[in-house]
């Protein structure tokens, strides 16, 4: 976030956060307090039990938060699973003359307006700001189960175009969820850019990118040279100062121990079963979320 400097974020935590750069503003927050504030907007119940759910009240913190946003031309969300490159660089002039600019759940942003704030009460089909609100599941309403329908419904001007590299967490293997070829990538950051290294003849070849989400993989914490340092790789389980690139960094991803693979694939049943669930109840209907 640091090399971003004309980005501002407003982080909610309960942690501190010291030596916070001065584009990122820290406010301490317990997540009852946060949840009372979002209960206090709705006039009817809604399902905030746990804070994996905020990802679906996303949509509607153009109200919730106009006061914090008053002054901004666009407002955003994203993860904390990602590391981000140069986001204005991968955001051309174009994207920045619609209304809402990407459609991830890990990084969106809308223009700051009374309108946008309140597309998400727009109902269309299935997707229901209620339904989403009040079931304690995941509806992803955030994205493309929720307001890409919405925006979609009401013709308004959206950006989408493939700059972010999201990592599957299908494989212990860094590699993008949708790229071309099966081939394990490496990933790098690289004095504020976010990049991906392949081989191809054999040569390494580089591409950059918005930022890199992490989904659902747990990383070591980064040690202090690699904290100061200004290129290091992001591995499946952590950091490492990057000292050159050649064919057979590329090549080589870093062995997993066994004690960091295990807990890997126990995660990824677990979360086969969570999915399964979601299937039949999207099939009973009794939810809109598709897996």
């Amino acid at each position: 976030m640091a090399a971003n400097p004309d980005v501002s974020w407003l982080l909610l935590t309960e942690q501190p956060v010291p030596d916070a750069p001065p584009n990122v503003a820290v406010q301490l927050c317990e997540f009852a307090d946060l949840a009372k504030r979002i209960r206090s907007h709705f006039e009817f119940q809604i399902s905030l039990e746990r804070p994996y759910k905020l990802c679906d009240f996303r949509p509607a913190f153009g109200e919730i938060f106009a006061d914090e946003l008053t002054g901004y031309d666009f407002w955003g969300h994203s993860d904390l699973d990602l590391v981000f490159g140069r986001i204005r660089g991968h955001l051309p002039a174009a994207a920045f003359e619609a209304d809402k600019i990407l459609f991830n759940g890990n990084f969106s942003l809308y223009r700051n307006t009374a309108e946008t704030a309140g597309w998400y009460r727009h109902e269309v089909g299935k997707v229901s700001y209620r339904d989403a609100m009040t079931n304690p599941a995941a509806m992803h309403f955030d994205e493309r189960a929720g307001i890409y329908y919405i925006v979609e419904d009401l013709g308004a001007p959206a950006w989408h175009e493939d700059v972010i590299f999201d990592i599957s967490f299908r494989r212990y293997r860094t590699r993008a969820e949708v790229p071309p070829g099966r081939d394990p990538r490496r990933y790098a950051w690289e004095g504020g850019e976010v990049c991906e290294y392949r081989l191809e003849r054999g040569r390494p070849v580089r591409r950059t990118a918005l930022l890199i989400h992490l989904q659902k993989r747990v990383l070591r914490a980064p040690a202090l040279d690699v904290l100061t340092a200004e290129r290091y790789w992001i591995l499946p389980n952590g950091f490492a100062v990057q000292a050159r690139v050649t064919p057979w960094s590329v090549r080589a991803a870093r062995i997993p121990r066994g004690q960091e693979l295990l807990p890997f694939y126990v995660r990824r049943a677990q979360r086969w079963r969570r999915r399964r669930a979601t299937r039949q109840s999207a099939a009973a209907g009794r939810t809109t979320v598709q897996v």
